[in-house]
């Protein structure tokens, strides 16, 4: 028989929702119950959970085929939907607060087998998660645990005696830290049926980034998938001292807990972690990569492949990264080893790459071929700069601008709007080709102008310039979708207001390196696209992240496109690569 599909489960999770509200219960006696009718049956030797049960809700039959889903399903598989129903069912708020996302078992069987394979102990040392969520990773941990203490012959007693001492971990929600020390115990169900000792699991609720201010170097591997939000000030504020040397700007709370799990290793500790890619780039993580470096050897980068369906309700890039503490050095860069990841776990290494010490980005390959394209890239020291062009984003955010803004220039000339200037949207925007702004809006009720007052206003471009789409995904052909702008937009109006989602590359002399044209084909070659992939961690195509692209030498380039057929070839040529056909 197939297991339930994803689909199937979501529906049952809806189901139960709607048994819950019915029945006047709330969502942690919802999961308690279920979780005592499933143990009822599946794990008899275990004393019943501590968390609320309701017999009313027992008697729904949404429970019950909740229930027998669960039963088709692997522990780790069942345990994850049972924690992750839970975190769809509280409220919105307080699940966004807690960033309540966890780990699919397919990513953390990949990850806790890369932790092996860098000769990580599971019969020895000491393991902890800072962030336990419903034991996503504590209980596929606790099963290596006990599988590598039978390979050793320890008895079922002494087995649960060294994971109960062994095994950490933390959890701000209280309903979680019930559910993660149960989960525990259905894991070892067979020895605690066996023995008849019931292990009382270090599962604490607390928030990890206070608690463990000093209790630190100790840990032998910390695993985490930590919460990822911006975090507020009035919570960073008792924070921001124990961890100002990661804090830039308005930090996500994951950077705060990614120096955590690296302060709890002993020095030769490795820590696991399942992070959005963001940290890799962005703009307001340099001094945590700055960290990583004089803290850590960074010995695995594994790339999840599919932004989707990895975490429930959140579309995201995810990165699977192996630490090992080592004792704090300055180095101008470390070399890690990269692989891109399926979504069911599935690693194939891409090679290595250089990782610099300066808090600009890590270039990271996403495919075996963009090592060879980052070894040529990464020696180029021009940037856009170099090319004669500032990154700017328009400045037009349409349900917030209070300024008149009209369908057409018709409009505007008859509201006597005579500064009225054109606006520029994302969709607008062709690879490789030139926009040209029409008088009147082709969507109907979408706006064509706007009147800033006066045309020399600092929302109005009025330098040739490059525009770029500012949301894009690694889902679409290009991630740099670039045009240049008409010169006659600005013979006509003056200039032109971007609307939001559009960056736009403005020239900063009249005598760039390349005119707009060329500098929008150079941003739409394959080998240009695949570049800034490996360098973008987000799904916006950030400033920071466009002045950090590299690029070729300008003087090179310039010849290389009198000499060849086109742009793409002009590039390779330029970066000293040749044209594999």
């Amino acid at each position: 028989m197939l297991p339930p599909s994803k689909l199937l489960i979501t529906r049952h999770i809806k189901a139960l929702g709607l048994a819950a509200k019915r029945c006047d219960s709330d969502v942690p006696t919802l999961v308690g119950t279920v979780l005592r009718m499933w143990c009822k049956t599946a794990f008899p030797a275990l004393p019943e959970p501590s968390l609320p049960y309701s017999k009313a809700l027992a008697a729904e039959p949404e429970l019950e085929a909740f229930v027998a889903v669960l039963h088709q399903l692997s522990l780790l598989e069942a345990t994850y939907w049972l924690s992750s129903s839970y975190a769809v069912l509280v409220e919105e708020s307080y699940r966004k607060q807690l960033a309540m996302f966890f780990t699919p078992a397919s990513l953390t069987d990949g990850l806790l087998d890369d932790l092996a394979q860098q000769g990580v102990d599971f019969g020895r040392q000491s393991f902890m998660d800072p962030a336990c969520g419903g034991a996503a990773f504590l209980v596929p941990i606790a099963l290596r645990m006990r599988e590598a203490l039978v390979a050793k012959g320890v008895r079922p007693r002494r087995r649960l005696k060294h994971i109960e001492q062994h095994l950490h971990g933390t959890e701000l929600d209280k309903t979680l830290c019930e559910m993660s020390k149960h989960f525990l115990r259905m894991a070892l169900h067979s020895e605690i049926r066996k023995t008849g000792y019931v292990p009382t699991f270090k599962v604490y609720q607390a928030n990890s980034l206070i608690r463990f201010a000093t209790n630190l170097s100790t840990v032998d591997v910390v695993v985490c998938n930590p919460p990822y939000r911006k975090m507020t000030a009035e919570e960073l504020l008792p924070l921001r001292d124990a961890y100002a040397e990661v804090i830039e700007a308005q930090p996500n709370l994951y950077c705060l807990f990614i120096a955590l799990c690296v302060r709890l290793l002993r020095t030769g500790g490795r820590a696991a972690l399942v992070t959005p890619t963001s940290f890799l780039s962005g703009l307001y993580f340099g001094q945590l990569r700055k960290f990583l470096m004089r803290n850590t050897d960074v010995e695995h980068i594994g790339m999840v492949s599919d932004r989707q369906g990895v975490f429930i309700d959140v579309e995201q890039e995810t990165a699977l990264t192996v630490l090992r503490r080592r004792i704090e050095e300055e180095r101008a860069q470390v070399q890690a080893a990269v692989s891109v990841v399926s979504g069911t776990g599935q690693y194939q290494s891409v090679g290595e790459c250089l990782l610099p010490n300066s808090g600009a980005v890590w270039s990271i390959p996403r495919a075996i071929a963009d090592v060879r394209l980052l070894k040529a890239t990464m020696r180029s020291a021009f940037r856009l700069s170099d090319y004669g062009y500032k990154v700017r984003i328009g400045a037009y955010v349409w349900n917030r601008d209070k300024r008149p803004k009209f369908e057409s220039l018709q409009d505007a000339k008859q509201a006597n709007a005579h500064t009225a200037m054109p606006l520029l949207w994302s969709r607008d925007i062709t690879a490789g080709g030139v926009v040209r702004l029409e008088d009147t809006s082709t969507n109907h009720g979408e706006h064509r102008f706007v009147d800033p007052g006066h045309k020399t206003h600092s929302s109005v471009v009025r330098s040739p310039c490059v525009v770029i789409q500012r949301v894009t995904s690694n889902d679409q052909p290009r991630r740099l979708v670039a045009a240049a702008v008409s010169p006659g937009v600005f013979s006509t109006y003056g200039g032109f207001i971007g609307e939001n989602h559009v960056v736009i590359l403005e020239q900063k002399s009249d005598k760039p390196a390349l005119p707009p044209e060329e500098l929008a084909a150079l941003l739409s070659t394959h080998l240009i696209d695949r570049c800034f992939r490996c360098i973008s961690g987000a799904t916006n195509v950030s400033a920071f992240e466009l002045n950090q692209l590299a690029l070729p030498n300008p003087r090179l380039l310039k010849e290389a496109i009198a000499n060849s057929d086109s742009m793409d070839a002009a590039v390779h040529e330029a970066f000293g690569l040749v044209v594999q056909c």
